[in-house]
């Protein structure tokens, strides 16, 4: 065998191993698929047996709570039916939400460390702002609390949403710019497209003259932007749509949770699914779901008959998708871990299957069963009062209707029969003789039945802790009673609603913020920015710490929101007292703790947005320069001596130089005046005698004394203004 002929040859021999290796491995994978679609119909038909049950008694307490039960029994009696499961839902409903959402943060982050404070601050504004302003986390959080009130439990649904939207444009008269801008986009797909030309004249390079074309002017277009949502969702889930494993003690330790829905082959696409693969499934009848799950749809909406409208085109035939969370060991390392399998139709035919690590969906109960995974709700406990009262006012009112309205006794022929049966007020009955009518006489026996229902309304607000006492409607209850008899009163009816928020808030309301803040981390690859007190505050979750620990402020205390107002007010009047009396440093208030008080006041008194009114964050104060030391008592005295001392030397001089100028200035009058005379003099001698008088040199004698006088006193001045003044001339 030639050397080439030997190297092809071994060249097949290793295609056909790896060919063989791939069959193995395919065939194995095909084995490991038809074991898990085997073990999941296992686990759901387990599931739905035990869910069934359960979704007997939630269709049975959805017809008390809508007023439908109990029946009568019979037509001719009264169909009198009490409603005190709804009466006590919808008086619960207010006070539960004005427990979690009467304030801005219902949860909060706690921080590990000093350095992670403000981290902490911006994942708990940003996880509630996702939740109640990118979701409708009310009107969620509505729906589940009042499936939990009357259906025993209440899930909601925590996921990344990832599902393409399509949206259809169209624009007229484009400029070839904005044309250009809007078709570059990724997203954009044009649909109908239509281009108005215009003709140029334009001058050719080459040959240098002027050539007509066309060029397009305006553009008229039709356009399909697909965009993906990228963003947490929060929905609430009907009860008959989750299966939970029937041994599972809690929800999310369940060894198999389910969520099963209708999906339309549209929206599975949407998610990602190739419609090549769904089409053999869609086409969904209404017979996939149970008979008992049939029987909650149609108790909640009468009008729900399950029968889908039977529709040609492909995108609008629905399917039944179901997510499976279970416990299996899939990739063969004998431990189990949680796994998420999508499945459609009702042979479980598997479109994905991939590890999972939160259980995204959340349970409220009101009242949980230790070691159990459903427990009990308050129609539970007033079905059965719900029933004998609607018996009883039943009898009532027939026993009224009797008196009213008695049986007649009449002799046959001698009586017309429709007279007799005619009971409107003041017509007559013909008879034939007198006494041939006769009423059975029945009492009224209603008012012994007073006392059973009063009996039966303390039973309802033993249970439930709803009463007209605790919603201040009964005055009578109240009256003439002790501030400390109506405190206890309302304390002990409002026991029970707290107890329930309190496991709403420990059992599902962290759950479902630990998941947003989990997926926003996992999934959320870019910066965002949310408003936040008036304020666009750029925030990246790709920085945080999933594993920190979460406080819930549930609004639960002893206290009124009334007597809470009063406390923050009076508190409110200390704080300033301090700051006005310690100053802004002072080591007891802060602005900050101020500012703190008030937004509390404006929050309580039902304003959402404290920012409109006051600044909540007080920036820094700057720094105060430091108070100068006061000086010793000692050293201020001998300051305030040297300075008196200093002044009276001061004085002196200004006396000395007062006196020195006095005196020059008396000299220089006194020289004026007798050099008047002298002129005077010699003016006389000079008329008398003819003499003539030399008053220039006289002036020169007199003018030399006064230089010698000013010099002496410029002498003494200097001396005292030097301090060495010689004692003759002082």
């Amino acid at each position: 065998m030639a050397k080439k002929d030997y190297e092809e040859k071994i060249e097949e021999l290793l295609e056909g191993s790896e060919k063989e290796n791939e069959e193995v491995e395919v065939e194995d994978n095909e084995q490991d698929l038809q074991d898990l679609v085997g073990v999941l119909k296992s686990e759901m038909d387990d599931a739905k047996d035990f869910i069934n049950q359960v979704g007997q008694e939630r269709a049975e307490s959805t017809e008390y709570y809508l007023g439908n039960e109990p029946e009568s029994t019979s037509t001719l009696q009264s169909e009198f039916i009490s409603t005190d499961v709804r009466d006590t839902v919808l008086f619960m409903l207010p006070q539960i939400m004005r427990t979690f959402f009467g304030t801005k943060k219902i949860v909060e982050f706690v921080p590990k460390g000093p350095e992670d404070i403000a981290l902490a601050e911006q994942q708990t504004d940003y996880i509630n702002y996702i939740i109640q302003e990118k979701n409708p986390g009310f009107q969620v959080l509505y729906s589940a609390f009042k499936d939990a009130l009357v259906r025993k439990t209440g899930f909601v649904k925590v996921f990344w949403d990832d599902s393409v939207k399509a949206t259809t444009h169209e624009y007229t008269g484009l400029d070839p710019q904005s044309y250009q801008a809007l078709v570059l986009d990724p997203n954009v797909e044009i649909v109908e497209e239509s281009v108005t030309m215009e003709k140029i004249i334009q001058l050719d390079p080459l040959t240098g003259e002027q050539v007509e074309m066309e060029i397009p002017a305006k553009y008229d277009l039709t356009i399909r932007r697909l965009k993906q949502k990228n963003q947490v969702c929060v929905e609430a889930v009907p009860p008959e749509e989750i299966l939970i494993a029937r041994h599972a003690r809690t929800l999310e330790d369940a060894s198999y949770v389910a969520h099963r829905m209708i999906k339309s082959a549209s929206e599975l696409v949407a998610m990602g699914y190739d419609m090549d693969e769904i089409e053999e499934y869609i086409g969904y009848d209404g017979s996939s779901l149970d008979p008992e799950a049939f029987e909650e749809i149609e108790a909640r909406n009468p009008f729900d008959n399950m029968i889908y409208p039977d529709r040609n085109d492909s995108g609008g035939k629905d399917a039944l998708y179901i997510e499976h969370y279970i416990n299996y060991d899939f990739d063969g390392d004998g431990i189990d871990e949680r796994i998420r399998v999508c499945t459609i139709g009702n042979g479980l035919h598997v479109l994905n299957v991939e590890q999972w690590d939160d259980l995204p969906i959340c349970m409220f109960c009101p009242d949980p069963e230790p070691h159990t995974a459903i427990g009990s709700c308050p129609a539970d406990y007033l079905k059965p009062i719900q029933a004998a009262k609607s018996q009883i006012m039943r009898d009532t009112l027939d026993s009224l209707g009797h008196s009213i309205f008695p049986r007649m006794a009449v002799v046959e022929g001698q009586v017309n029969i429709d007279d007799v049966l005619n009971t409107d007020i003041g017509q007559p009955i013909r008879v034939r003789a007198p006494g041939m009518v006769q009423p059975f006489s029945v009492p009224f026996v209603g008012k012994e039945a007073f006392p059973v229902l009063g009996y039966l309304d303390e039973s309802k607000e033993n249970r439930t802790g709803v009463s007209k006492a605790s919603a201040g409607l009964n005055a009578d209850a109240l009256q003439s009673s002790t501030k400390a008899a109506v405190a206890a009163t309302m304390s002990g009816a409002q026991g029970r609603i707290e107890l329930i928020c309190r496991h709403f808030a420990e059992g599902g309301l962290k759950n479902i913020f630990k998941i947003v803040n989990n997926l926003v981390i996992k999934h959320q690859n870019a910066q965002d920015v949310f408003r936040l007190n008036g304020k666009f505050i750029p925030v990246d979750p790709r920085y945080w710490d999933s594993d920190k620990d979460m406080v819930v402020n549930v609004a639960i205390s002893k206290s009124s929101d009334e007597e809470k107002f009063a406390i923050l007010s009076q508190m409110a009047g200390k704080q300033e007292q301090i700051l006005m009396q310690l100053g802004v440093n002072n080591p007891l208030v802060s602005l900050q703790q101020y500012a703190n008080t008030l937004t509390k006041m404006i929050e309580m008194a039902g304003f959402k947005d404290p920012q409109t009114f006051i600044n909540t964050e007080v920036p820094p104060m700057p720094p105060t320069p430091p108070e100068q030391q006061k000086p010793d008592p000692a050293e201020m005295l001998a300051m305030a001596e040297a300075q008196k001392a200093q002044v009276q030397a001061q004085k002196a001089v200004i006396d000395a130089e007062t006196d020195r100028m006095k005196i020059i200035m008396d000299d220089d009058r006194q020289r004026d005046i007798e050099e008047a005379q002298i002129r005077l003099k010699a003016a006389e001698l000079m008329a008398k005698y003819g003499a003539q008088v030399n008053i220039a040199e006289i002036n020169a004698i007199m003018e030399r004394d006064r230089e010698t006088i000013r010099q002496t006193a410029k002498a003494q001045s200097q001396g005292l203004f030097t301090g060495n003044v010689p004692p003759q001339n002082l």
